[in-house]
């Protein structure tokens, strides 16, 4: 988990500065902000919560990371779920008051279980999280998104849970801040 917070930070920190500068005026270009997600973690509907967060590449292109968490009970066991990971996207703007948004986060996370007679039990896995959104831009520096992808998890072995149990599809309402090369 160290290791995560690390490189988001390597990531997300200097994004902004190293990759986004306009040829105007030296003003970087990025954004940072936070996303509630609708989804379901073993078969039961749950509420993610986390953030993405990058620079901007020729004003379209961006780059930088992004992590999410989500607790959840099943009967009588309780997950704890977390990942983060490189965010790669691409930002279309649809005019001057809406813009279409894809990325794709890719990285590492972790799920803990405790509850039902067993001693806590945890393992690592991949994540590939493609998604896509509709922004709404609400004033210059701030943006609305709305939309949705699938949570695909790579690699875990929880013995309560099936192979898929945390993969899903998931609708999401994100609130961004910075600046877009508006």
């Amino acid at each position: 988990m160290r290791l995560i917070i690390f490189l988001l930070s390597l990531l997300i920190v200097p994004g902004r500065n190293l990759f986004s500068q306009s040829e105007e005026n030296g003003k970087g270009e990025g954004f940072g902000g936070f996303s509630f997600v609708n989804t379901a973690l073993a078969g039961v509907w749950a509420i993610e919560a986390g953030g993405v967060g990058g620079g901007l590449i020729n004003e379209r292109v961006y780059i930088g990371g992004g992590g999410f968490g989500i607790s959840q009970r099943k009967g009588k066991y309780e997950y704890d779920m977390g990942y983060g990971g490189l965010v790669l996207g691409y930002y279309w703007e649809k005019g001057e008051k809406t813009a279409l948004d894809f990325y794709l986060l890719g990285g590492l996370g972790g799920i803990e279980e405790d509850g039902g007679g067993i001693e806590k039990n945890g393992d690592s896995f991949w994540v590939i999280r493609p998604a896509a959104e509709i922004g709404f831009y609400l004033t210059d520096w701030m943006r609305l998104g709305v939309g949705g992808g699938y949570r695909c998890i790579l690699g875990e072995d929880i013995s309560t849970l099936n192979k898929g149990d945390l993969s899903a599809p998931f609708g999401c309402i994100t609130f961004r801040f910075g600046s877009w090369g508006k």
